[in-house]
């Protein structure tokens, strides 16, 4: 029998639909985790709260969308990425 290999599924989107797929998902982590991604920042570097697997993610979600809106960050441009 031949083996099966996983392949990544190429999706081209716009900056603007990777803010939105952003903003969704760290609106998502600040409802589950019932406080403002600054605070979750805050708390982290203070040692206050454990950098998880799934709060890294959100940490790293949300300066990938800072990057994005900042002034002379991307504007317009297709990217692609997995999914």
């Amino acid at each position: 029998m031949g083996s099966v290999l996983a392949r990544d599924r190429i999706v081209r989107t716009t900056v603007e639909q990777e803010r939105e797929r952003l903003r969704t998902f760290i609106g998502r982590m600040e409802h589950r985790y019932e406080c403002s991604s600054s605070d979750m920042e805050r708390a982290v570097a203070a040692g206050d709260m454990r950098e998880t697997a799934e709060v890294a993610r959100w940490l790293t979600a949300l300066h990938f969308l800072h990057d994005l809106t900042a002034p002379g960050g991307m504007t317009g441009t297709p990217t692609s990425s997995t999914g």
